[in-house]
């Protein structure tokens, strides 16, 4: 499956940073424009009764004009996406992996950093009402984020980092 878009938006509203007396003031403000084209797709294989993959992602090209005490602000970039699947499906076990990939991108008068995350579970049919599922969410601790804000009157870097490595054990018991 593959698709391809164009979006466009006026008359945003926007953070608006700045300080007065040392103290940090976040107020709504009018926004400018935003315009992205770009194409999308998907693809699902099963080459038997037990495996299965599939992908899908997309890039795209985003322009935002943005105001700014100094002027509008014009910035272009191109940003992505990709998730990725893979499983097994046997007699007593059940492994499925998933990755996902998101660019780096811009924002009104900033960036953002690229993250990523991948997840691994593993099901075992212990008897036929008992199994053990492992969860490791996040193995490679992709989830943290960076930021960056560059206006006339505020400037900010930083970064945001979810913690999401975490790994489940349980054991899940059928009642019949």
């Amino acid at each position: 499956n593959v698709s391809a878009f164009h979006r466009g938006s006026r008359d945003t509203v926007t953070d608006a940073r700045g300080f007065a007396d040392n103290v940090l003031i976040t107020s709504k403000q009018n926004g400018g424009r935003a315009r992205s084209t770009g194409v999308t797709g998907s693809l699902d294989w099963t080459p038997n009764t037990k495996l299965r993959f599939g992908v899908d992602g997309g890039a795209y090209r985003v322009r935002l004009d943005t105001p700014d005490l100094s002027g509008p602000v014009r910035q272009k970039g191109v940003s992505g996406y990709a998730n990725l699947r893979a499983a097994y499906s046997g007699e007593q076990d059940d492994v499925s992996l998933d990755a996902h990939l998101q660019s780096s991108g811009i924002t009104p008068l900033g960036r953002y950093g690229a993250t990523s995350n991948v997840n691994l579970t593993w099901k075992r049919q212990l008897t036929k009402t008992l199994s053990l599922t492992v969860n490791a969410n996040d193995i490679f601790d992709g989830a943290k984020r960076t930021y960056r804000t560059d206006a006339s009157t505020f400037r900010q870097t930083g970064f945001d980092h979810f913690v999401a490595r975490r790994i489940y054990l349980g054991l899940v018991k059928k009642i019949e």
